[in-house]
């Protein structure tokens, strides 16, 4: 197992969505662009859907795919994050990323692995756990 760590910026745009049905919980739909540097030294885009309940600060659900474009340990290709996270209004929340199946491409073909994420600070910080075939 290898490790690539670093840092990444994100931007998060509002886009738009069908209309929330009566007695729906809200949804939003939003583009993603994430700049990583460190191991990981490239760029993201992806989209991310997330539901919560209506009141502010109550727990929420979201999922994302991100299409990684770059280099991991100086070895280029992209693939693609597949994201899951539910968060509760008391700041706890459970978040898992990892690398879909067989999207690896250029020298990163069939990568695996999990990215976790941490924010310190305003900073975003990722640990890349990955593997390669030999």
């Amino acid at each position: 197992m290898h490790h690539a760590t670093g840092t990444f910026e994100v931007s998060i745009t509002p886009e738009a969505q069908a209309p929330a049905t009566e007695g729906a919980l809200p949804t939003s739909r939003m583009g993603l662009v994430k700049h990583f540097s460190g191991g990981l030294t490239g760029t993201a885009h992806g989209t991310m859907l997330a539901a919560g309940a209506p009141k502010p600060g109550a727990a929420a659900a979201y999922v994302a795919i991100d299409q990684f474009q770059g280099s991991v340990d100086g070895k280029a290709g992209g693939f693609v994050l597949l994201h899951q996270g539910t968060m509760t209004k008391a700041g706890g929340g459970d978040l898992t990323i990892t690398v879909a199946p067989d999207t690896g491409t250029g020298a990163l073909a069939g990568i695996a692995g999990t990215l976790g994420i941490t924010v310190e600070g305003g900073v975003h910080r990722y640990d890349f756990a990955y593997t390669l075939p030999e």
